[in-house]
């Protein structure tokens, strides 16, 4: 695998720019109404976290135990807020989507190969928070039975 991955390049260079709009997003979005009166330096520090760790997720030689690893932590940080399952996933696909509208804004992909390379990018992430989805829904659900006494 590459270790240079141009989405990744634009965006750990741009990465605090992407995350604060990542945060002002979330706090305005119908769909993640649990995220309203989260602190903006504590929505960015948590978009910040994952877009810094992307890539160790994405090429590490042990990248299935850093994703799971980062999405337990994750999803117990949004449990902890008080934030729902299904917007503490939606979150996370809004902060995919900003990382590929950042790029496509700034018109970073300029020829045919680097569109490619930015495809292919964008389908290893989204296999990416198909894993996350996946450890999301499953640290919710054992919450939910640990809290109710039920195995």
């Amino acid at each position: 695998m590459v270790e240079s991955i141009k989405l990744l390049d634009v965006l750990e260079a741009n990465i605090d720019t992407i995350a604060a709009q990542w945060a002002a997003d979330v706090k305005k979005n119908k769909r993640t109404v649990h995220y309203y009166n989260v602190a903006d330096e504590k929505l960015i520090l948590w978009a910040v976290k994952f877009y810094s760790q992307l890539r160790n997720m994405l090429i590490a030689p042990n990248r299935y135990e850093k994703a799971q690893e980062f999405f337990m932590h994750y999803a117990r940080t949004c449990y902890e807020n008080g934030i729902p399952v299904q917007e503490a996933i939606y979150a996370l696909n809004m902060m995919r989507r900003h990382m590929w509208l950042y790029a496509e804004f700034q018109a970073i992909f300029i020829n045919a190969i680097e569109h490619h390379q930015a495809i292919d990018s964008v389908m290893r992430i989204m296999l990416l928070i198909d894993h996350a989805v996946f450890e999301i829904t499953q640290y919710y659900q054992d919450r939910f039975r640990l809290e109710s006494g039920t195995c």
